[in-house]
């Protein structure tokens, strides 16, 4: 085992090699950490649980058509028309669908008109909501930031690193929860849609959306520096990770993922060991 000499570092569930490396570059001189947010940054999904809390809400902020986003057009042609219950699961399934036939970052795309109509402040009470809910789900579903994340940015903190969070989930949602880690709002990239003249979100994504090769484009638009350090968990984040000077992949037992990472000497990190809450 190695240690941090100063006891402000613990290891927990980080592997040698990667605590090691930590250890020895963190301190070197300031840089640039970017981090994925769904199950890397936290744990679990938080993205879909802000589509559970507006579908929850009825969709009240959002047009009354919303033909154009579902196949049977005509039943979504009014949508207040359909039952809660009923709305809910055709919308999962629709997700599905477009997740299935069309690829992730088609079927992320396809989320954003939910989020048409609110503005900042409903986008930050109902992320708030969420974030506190979803904390207290059953332990496999549970949402939360990683202890050793958080033990990481301090450290990164402490030698005066720049932190940011890149991520395909709605920028809004989480920059009104990332002070939990704590990352300044003002460094969340995420899925930014523009606002109407009321300053409303209108459901129209701003490009470069943050998903594969978008995060590196929004990286380089919104960020304007190469990452020294850069995290995640998926094929949406391996064009980040390997932009960065170097990459930190999180193993959720995707192998055809670990072994593209491999080759490229990306970093490893077995997803971290689940310690319930006493």
């Amino acid at each position: 085992m190695v240690g941090d000499p100063l006891g402000v570092f613990p290891q927990k569930s980080w592997t040698d090699k990667n605590y090691r490396y930590f250890l020895e570059r963190v301190p070197e001189s300031p840089g640039l950490a970017c981090f994925d947010f769904d199950n890397t940054l936290i744990r679990n999904d938080f993205g879909e649980k802000m589509m559970d809390a507006v579908i929850g809400e009825g969709l009240v902020h959002v047009p009354t058509d919303l033909s154009k986003h579902f196949r049977d057009e005509d039943l979504w042609l009014d949508h207040r028309t359909i039952p809660l219950e009923k709305k809910e699961h055709l919308i999962w399934e629709e997700y599905a669908y477009q997740l299935k036939e069309f690829g992730i970052e088609r079927g992320y795309r396809w989320t954003s008109f939910l989020f048409s109509g609110l503005s900042k402040t409903e986008f930050y009470r109902l992320s708030k909501e969420a974030w506190k809910k979803v904390a207290e789900f059953p332990a496999h579903t549970a949402v939360f930031p990683q202890p050793e994340m958080k033990d990481l940015i301090s450290f990164l903190y402490r030698h005066n690193w720049d932190v940011w969070i890149v991520t395909a989930s709605p920028e809004l949602g989480v920059m009104a929860i990332s002070d939990s880690f704590p990352i300044p709002e003002d460094k969340v990239v995420g899925m930014r849609q523009y606002l109407t003249m009321e300053g409303l979100l209108s459901g129209i994504i701003e490009e470069p959306y943050t998903y594969g090769e978008g995060k590196v484009l929004a990286i380089q638009k919104r960020i304007g520096r190469i990452p020294d350090l850069a995290f995640g968990d998926s094929f949406n984040d391996f064009p980040m990770l390997c932009y960065a000077k170097k990459g930190i992949a999180i193993d959720k037992g995707n192998p055809e993922f670990i072994k593209a990472c491999l080759d490229k000497e990306i970093l490893i990190q077995p997803y971290f060991s689940f310690v319930p809450k006493t």
